[in-house]
């Protein structure tokens, strides 16, 4: 059950029933609109684990209005539905637990590399900052999904960043472009004193990080197909025009 209604917590599936119903609208009185079902997020399961984050509530109705991680295609594909309600009794806060033992530092591979909210590549808007070969992208305990490595950003001391409500903050990262070896790390050919490749050093630069995802933009798909038909419908509009008036010309 979700007791602190916080703008950007993620958020899981946690309901009695095994799933979540999930609504695009409420009614006039701040129900939810049974009528704008949109689907449903499943207990334990990948589409209902961390599958979107706070952007709105009605705390004394217990409901949650909720930005989805993947947005919901209808009309074959043509549009979206990335914002939705459900009831707050039934999701819980996603809080992956860090396992500090096994975290590790990671280090950026190649040069424009995205670091995304949600492990998908699908659009660009789950982008939150860009990273270059070298970068210190922060900490992991090898969590993946979708091929993609959630890591903890860190400073170049090595310590957490955080968010204004001083929460880690973190991100993904496809896992082709990350290395557990620092290519900054001074190298030694004295077995005696051996160097730890893994740490930061002075070498290393930090991507900037934009923690709060953009406002989800107009499909361009939708806006393209609507654009076309409404040009197709005044093409015909001036061809019929044009035909009727051949058929009855002005007399001179």
């Amino acid at each position: 059950m979700l007791t602190e209604f916080k703008v950007g917590t993620y958020l899981s599936a946690d309901s009695p029933k095994g799933f979540v119903n999930l609504y695009s609208k409420l009614t006039a009185t701040d129900t939810l609109d049974t009528t704008t079902y949109v689907g449903s997020v499943q207990n334990n399961q990948p589409n209902g684990i961390n599958f979107g984050q706070v952007i709105g509530w009605r705390t004394a109705k217990k409901l949650v209005k909720i930005k989805l991680r993947v947005p919901i295609k209808q009309y074959w594909g043509l549009s979206e539905i990335v914002e939705v309600w459900a009831d707050a009794t039934q999701v819980s806060v996603y809080a992956p637990a860090l396992d500090e033992s096994a975290a590790k530092f990671y280090y950026c591979t190649g040069n424009g590399v995205r670091l995304r909210s949600a492990p998908s590549v699908a659009n660009l808007l789950n982008v939150v900052g860009v990273a270059n070969k070298g970068d210190l992208l922060g900490k992991s305990n090898g969590y993946t999904e979708n091929n993609f490595l959630l890591i903890y950003a860190t400073a170049l001391n090595g310590a957490y960043k955080v968010d204004a409500s001083g929460q880690k903050i973190s991100y993904y990262v496809h896992q082709d472009y990350v290395s557990k070896v620092n290519p900054a790390a001074p190298s030694t050919t004295d077995p005696g004193k051996p160097v730890d490749r893994n740490l930061p050093s002075e070498g290393n630069t930090a991507p900037t990080v934009t923690p709060d995802e953009p406002a989800p933009a107009a499909n361009s798909v939708g806006i393209f197909v609507a654009a076309g038909l409404g040009a197709l419908a005044f093409g015909m509009a001036v061809i019929k025009y044009v035909r009727r008036r051949s058929r009855n010309p002005k007399k001179p």
